[in-house]
């Protein structure tokens, strides 16, 4: 029998980055396993980065409805002196800069509690209610960043007794920008009061990692379902694993990098060697500025270079012609748990790893289980230089895989697809 779901995400094609790529994946396969998918999304919305080539990967029989949001970053990137898409990623200090930018910071961190697209809620929850009772549905999935898309959930499961399942795609109160933003204890306990009712109500709450599911046990006990993120190996499909216009050995970074996760080691490895420029680094994508500050204080210009944002079709062709990925986890509390979505694309490329992170983490041990990369601490820097300066990197025997394989993949998003199907009732 064909089951209905309503899919509540804030990001949604034209929206670029991997938040967008967890539940697009999700509704191209539940129809597969007899689930038809309903998205909500926003009309007005401020994305830090777009790809309008993920809007053609929206299937046909997935009915998209919007709504109306309040927003408050055309105030905020014009005390902050910034664009929208810079302020919409809170990914780097928001107190430095002017006092206008300063007050600005606080206003965001203790007014938009529990972040800055709450102004979404009145208008989703209308839409939501009116698509559940139109459709004949009757579970509704909510996935946050931002996490006040759950309030909408919640109040469809009150309205209709819905089943109401909750995503978690990162930690909520215990999100890595919240350690720097500049939040008063009383709306620090407020908004953990928050994420506490979220957590106690929802019929089934998902995390994209078993430690996470231990970080959220510490806020709230309770069953969580673990669904990590993964690759589509569509994507995959016809793409070259080898670029013959460079003959250096080719190290890429594919993806957003924030101050927490600029790679000092790695950098300062690269400025030990004896001549760095045997090498090809790529940072593509949006990167702090601290970034170029290292390549400057290394000299490095002949050998790393920073791109721009690519489209997520044109990155899976970088991924497959490097020799080398370049894997980060932020230097931050709880990084453990941090199972980024561009590691799954990593895989999916079928090229080695370098992972440089908590040794511990759930990333490492994804990359271990798999054999798929090499393994490096934080401050690892010794040991970096070493591997880097090495002539012939350690064979980890990797082969390509013929396309049916890869939908087998444990992490193919076809796989978990089947996962989140078990849960819709």
């Amino acid at each position: 029998m064909n089951r209905n779901v309503l899919i509540v995400t804030y990001y949604w094609p034209p929206s670029g980055g991997s938040g967008v790529q967890r539940f697009l994946k999700f509704c191209k396969y539940l129809p597969e396993f007899g689930v038809t998918p309903y998205v909500l999304t926003v009309s007005n919305p401020t994305y830090p980065s777009q790809d309008p080539s993920l809007s053609k990967e929206v299937p046909d029989q997935v009915n998209v409805f919007k709504s109306f949001s309040l927003e408050p970053f055309d105030l905020y990137a014009f005390l902050k002196n910034e664009s929208k898409s810079e302020v919409a990623a809170p990914t780097a200090p928001l107190s430095s800069g002017s006092m206008a930018a300063k007050i600005a910071s606080w206003i965001r961190a203790n007014v938009f509690v529990p972040d800055a697209r709450a102004g979404w809620l009145a208008t989703a929850r209308r839409k939501a209610l009116n698509i559940m009772k139109s459709n004949d549905i009757d579970c509704i999935i909510t996935t946050g960043p931002p996490h006040s898309t759950h309030f909408i959930g919640r109040y469809i499961q009150k309205k209709l007794g819905a089943f109401w399942i909750a995503d978690f795609r990162d930690p909520w109160t215990q999100i890595h920008y919240n350690q720097i933003l500049p939040r008063t204890r009383f709306i620090r306990w407020f908004d953990n009061t928050l994420e506490k009712n979220i957590l106690r109500n929802a019929d089934e709450v998902i995390v994209v990692s078993p430690t996470m599911a231990h970080v959220q046990k510490r806020i709230f006990e309770r069953n969580y379902r673990v669904i990590t993120n993964g690759f589509d190996p569509a994507d995959f499909r016809g793409v070259g694993s080898h670029d013959t216009s460079h003959k250096k050995y080719v190290i890429r970074h594919v993806g957003r990098i924030n101050e927490a996760s600029v790679p000092h080691s790695f950098f300062e490895a690269l400025g030990r060697l004896e001549d760095p420029t045997v090498l090809k680094v790529e940072f593509i994508g949006n990167v702090h500025h601290k970034v170029q500050e290292f390549i400057d204080q290394y000299h490095l210009q002949d050998c790393v270079t920073i791109k721009p944002y690519i489209p997520h079709n044109e990155a899976i062709k970088a991924m497959k012609s490097a020799d080398l990925l370049l894997l980060v986890i932020p230097d931050i509390k709880d990084n453990e748990l941090i199972l980024t979505g561009k590691l799954f694309d990593y895989i999916g490329a079928q090229k080695p790893i370098m992972y440089i992170g908590p040794s511990q983490g759930d990333a490492a041990e994804v990359i271990r289980e798999l054999n798929q990369g090499y393994i490096f601490g934080q401050g690892e820097t010794d040991k970096i230089q070493a591997f880097l300066s090495s002539e012939k990197k350690e064979d980890l025997g990797l082969t390509s895989t013929k396309f049916e394989a890869l939908e087998n993949h444990p992490y193919s998003r076809k796989k978990l697809t089947q996962q989140l199907v078990e849960l819709i009732p």
